[in-house]
């Protein structure tokens, strides 16, 4: 059996930027500074420009495409500041190919060579405590890692990086809602060496408390002030949890993977193996288990991914209530999308037909006013009772819908949606049951992996 040493030599082989890579990213990435400095004394302004994120840190993958510029302006200019003259000193640094985003204030996404260029203007503070807006925080983020990861760490925070890839738990943005490069870079401060953590968190019980610094005088104090399954304390910033972003779903999987990994070490778990299966087979592991498939398509807006995905979590949840509601077991839901013209919301359900009847359970027949207004509201639908049974009444009603596909059509809209979802789901929608899938199948090619993934279930690493 292969161990996990060779293994992570392996890894490292593949993941670690090529020389002429990194020639190329520190091009970029000096042309984008020297740029916005040239910018910046052209406006008078004594701002500073750093390489921020995993570049500068020297964790970065090979492959990976996106960089950070920070435009870090004199405190005394204030919030308002980064939206006039940082963003314009940012949007010259940009070239020619760039947009204007947001998070807690604009910045420039360009694109320059291939790679996408994060040009964010924030405040200059002394202590990451005084920021004003939470990108004010980076600089130091950068620093506490460049001071504290040896270069044979470096290495070790990229084996972790790709490890996390590998089993769907990379990255903090709310589609994953996983382990953040900063995270990583924690983490491996905190133990050591990739093994040295694998083994570790092989035995995490939550909730899992980690203070490098000491902030808190036991972990009892820091789980008094953060509420999650993993609590890492931010080195820089007391106040944050930096794996508040870990959904307790990606912390198991980890935990999880990593126990596996201990038992039998596989490159699958970095890079696991692609899933192709013909459509009629995914239908036939469906058929034998008894459920059904449904699919509700629309289309998708044209926003920034955080967006788009808490959007589609929010629609998600709603759409899932809304089966419950009416009836419908919903055995599993997943929201996808490829980002830009295509949303489906996936569900798995007990039936998708059921019978004409369900009995009602009514209040206890000592509470007078609500026994009342149960057999009142009841009464039009009943098709049998009232009758009394364990102190309650009971009627047997005619149900509202009894197709998953008629009520998906006509109630949607009264789901608990996100606004922007909503407005797709207006302009066009369309339900698909089981067979039906095939269309989704073969007009969408980024779609199928998803659908085997979501029928076959066992993570592709296991």
């Amino acid at each position: 059996m292969t161990s996990l040493s060779e293994i992570k030599r392996e890894v490292l082989k593949r993941v670690k930027p090529t020389r002429e890579e990194e020639q190329r990213v520190w091009r970029v990435v000096n042309r984008v500074v020297e740029k916005a400095e040239e910018a910046a004394r052209e406006l008078g302004v004594e701002a500073l420009i750093e390489v921020e994120g995993s570049i500068a840190k020297g964790t970065w993958i090979r492959g990976d495409k996106d960089l950070d510029v920070f435009i870090i302006l004199p405190r005394e200019m204030g919030r308002e500041s980064l939206k006039t003259v940082g963003l314009e000193i940012a949007r010259r640094a940009a070239g020619e190919k760039w947009l204007e985003s947001y998070a807690e204030h604009p910045y420039i996404e360009a694109e320059i060579e291939g790679f996408k260029v994060d040009i964010v203007p924030c405040l200059r503070v002394e202590k990451a405590e005084e920021k004003a807006t939470a990108v004010d925080r980076t600089p130091f983020h950068t620093r506490y890692v460049k001071e504290h990861l040896t270069e044979e760490q470096k290495n070790e925070v990229r084996v972790l990086k790709q490890f996390l890839k590998g089993i769907g738990a990379y990255g903090a943005e709310i589609k994953v809602g996983g382990f953040s490069g900063y995270l990583c870079e924690l983490l491996v401060i905190r133990y050591g060496s990739f093994e040295r953590l694998v083994e570790e968190s092989a035995d995490w019980k939550p909730p899992v408390v980690i203070d490098i610094e000491g902030h808190y005088d036991s972990p009892g104090k820091a789980v008094q002030v953060f509420e999650a399954p993993l609590i890492v304390v931010d080195p820089v910033d007391r106040r944050r949890n930096v794996a508040a972003a870990l959904t307790e779903e990606k912390l198991c999987t980890f935990i999880a993977a990593s126990r596996r990994l201990l038992e039998k070490p596989s490159l699958n778990f970095f890079w696991p193996p692609p899933r192709e299966i013909p459509f009629q087979e995914l239908i036939k592991m469906v058929e034998d288990r008894g459920s059904h498939l449904a699919a509700l398509r629309t289309g998708c807006p044209r926003v920034a991914s955080e967006v788009l995905w808490g959007q589609l979590k929010k629609s998600l949840r709603g759409i899932e209530k809304l089966l419950e509601t009416y009836g419908f077991a919903v055995l599993d839901a997943r929201a996808w999308s490829n980002e830009r013209e295509e949303v489906v919301f996936l569900f798995e359900l007990e039936k998708v037909l059921l019978p004409r009847g369900r009995v009602a359970r009514g209040p206890p027949i000592y509470k007078r006013e609500e026994e009342k207004r149960f057999l009142e509201s009841s009464r039009r639908r009943i098709l049998a009772g009232p009758w009394i049974a364990g102190g309650r009444w009971h009627v047997f009603e005619e149900r509202s819908y009894v197709d998953a596909r008629r009520l998906l059509e006509e109630k949607v809209f009264s789901a608990s949606l996100g606004e922007l979802m909503r407005e797709e789901l207006r302009r066009r929608r369309e339900v698909l049951i089981d067979a039906e899938l095939e269309k989704l199948y073969r007009e969408i090619e980024e779609f199928r992996e998803e659908l085997a993934d979501f029928v076959v279930k066992k993570p592709r690493w296991l």
